[in-house]
């Protein structure tokens, strides 16, 4: 068997049934398909009914829940398949091809145990849609170091990724936040080669209130909890680097870090040694040298459609339509819908 599609499921049906109609579309057919289950109810078992995967399904119900993303590493470990493609419940293919296109990804690339796709982000609240691909420079700053995650996931999401089953890394259960970024790392400092493809194979929804990542978003004991458990993980010399600075720059800006006992009145316990983040607050811009680096690291036109995205909920409805028009024509969102 090639590959192994894992679904790990929880309710939201009105999602899954898509993901599942894009994996029956799928024009690669040798792959089976692993439903692990924790929803508190039958509805994901009676959605399967209405699809026909032959024996090709294996499904299990988990009692009691395992919770994510423990539910993932328990779809994984069902795999049998040379290849394992996680697929979120409310996530689904693009294109009748995208399977193959991800299998040959890494078929192409003997050497290489991860491969990775563009992915299509819909925004839930304001049907904005957008593509999500890492840039040439993101791909360069990856394949010399994994640690330049910790500025930001140019990857995506899981389901936008495949990998060698051998590989045989779970998903840290005590993250939700950093949890697939942190899994990425580890994964590439085993091998740091990787295949890829601009191209959106994977559909994604952002914003969705049952997601794990909305939940946690701008929690600051979650978010800044993780970066330090992932921290930690560094070697001294990928504390160092520019893009781990810029990163933890960034959380300090959102939180209002200005000294290291501010990790503690959101509850967040501080290392044993805080040296190297006292040093980074030392080093953290501050007033008219944070506007400089805001603006050197986002163009005006980035920093136009990240305010469009962050505001755009809070619009009226009966000018939204006005202003995207408006933003579309002034080239900001080319030519999406």
């Amino acid at each position: 068997m090639k590959v192994s599609i894992c679904i790990p499921a929880y309710r939201q049906v009105e999602y899954l049934r898509e993901t599942l109609r894009s994996v029956a579309e799928q024009e690669f057919q040798d792959y089976e398909l692993i439903v692990s289950d924790d929803s508190p109810d039958d509805s994901v078992r009676a959605l399967l009914s209405e699809f026909d995967f032959g024996d090709r399904l294996t499904y299990v119900r988990n009692e009691p829940a395992l919770g994510s993303p423990e539910n993932w590493n328990a779809s994984i470990r069902l795999a049998r398949g040379e290849y394992v493609k996680i697929l979120h419940h409310d996530d689904h293919f693009t294109r009748p091809d995208a399977l193959r296109r991800f299998v040959e990804l890494l078929d192409a690339d003997p050497e290489a145990d991860f491969a990775f796709a563009g992915s299509r982000v819909v925004h839930v609240d304001s049907g904005v849609q957008r593509v999500h691909a890492a840039s040439a420079q993101q791909l360069a700053d990856l394949r010399a170091d994994p640690a330049t995650l910790f500025l930001g996931n140019c990857i995506g999401a899981p389901s936008a990724t495949i990998c060698r089953r051998r590989v045989g890394i779970d998903y840290d259960r005590r993250m939700k936040w950093l949890v697939d970024v942190d899994y990425y790392y580890r994964l590439l400092m085993r091998n740091g080669r990787f295949a890829c493809t601009g191209d959106a194979l994977i559909s994604t929804p952002t914003n969705a209130s049952h997601q794990v990542t909305q939940v946690c978003r701008d929690d600051a004991r979650v978010e800044l909890g993780e970066a330090l458990m992932m921290f930690a993980k560094f070697t001294p010399a990928q504390r160092e680097l520019p893009q781990v600075r810029r990163g933890w720059h960034h959380l300090f800006r959102r939180f209002r870090i200005r000294q290291v006992g501010d990790f503690v009145r959101y509850g967040v316990a501080l290392p044993a040694d805080p040296t190297c983040l006292e040093e980074m607050l030392r080093r953290a811009p501050h007033g008219w040298r944070l506007l400089l680096a805001r603006v050197r690291a986002h163009p005006p036109k980035q920093l136009a459609l990240k305010a469009f995205y962050r505001l755009y909920p809070h619009v009226p409805a009966a000018i939204r339509q006005p202003l995207k028009r408006i933003a579309r024509s002034l080239g900001y969102l080319g030519g999406q819908r």
